[in-house]
């Protein structure tokens, strides 16, 4: 399996569960590559499955792996895709926690501090 179906069957296995948080992801993902085509001009079917490791760990290169990377982690505001926590996102993750909190819960697993922070807000 390539790293682009790889994401692509981490995307779909989140839909089957909670089709919000596959589409905030989407969001957040298609943005990226909207933004590498207007900076970089690289077309969606041009982005490489892997890029050199330590360039895609210093955030300077896009790759099919750094995107499932980012999924895997569960980095709900995708920051190893360069993005920032934004006020809509906060929004967005209450709701998500209060609607889906059989996934989003005490037990989550995630190296995201700002998420494992909102999370223990909404079980204290």
């Amino acid at each position: 399996m390539s790293w682009q179906e790889y994401t692509v069957f981490l995307l779909e296995s989140i839909g089957i569960y909670n089709r919000d948080l596959m589409l905030h992801y989407y969001r957040k993902i298609k943005k990226f590559m909207i933004w590498h085509k207007n900076k970089c001009g690289i077309e969606i079917k041009d982005i490489p499955d892997v890029a050199e490791c330590k360039l895609e760990n210093q955030k300077k290169v896009i790759s099919w792996r750094r995107i499932a990377r980012a999924i895997e982690k569960n980095d709900f505001y995708l920051r190893r895709l360069s993005f920032a926590q934004t006020k809509n996102d906060d929004r967005e993750l209450k709701e998500l926690i209060h609607k889906w909190d059989n996934l989003l819960n005490h037990k989550t697993r995630t190296d995201d501090k700002t998420l494992q922070r909102m999370i223990q807000e909404r079980y204290k």
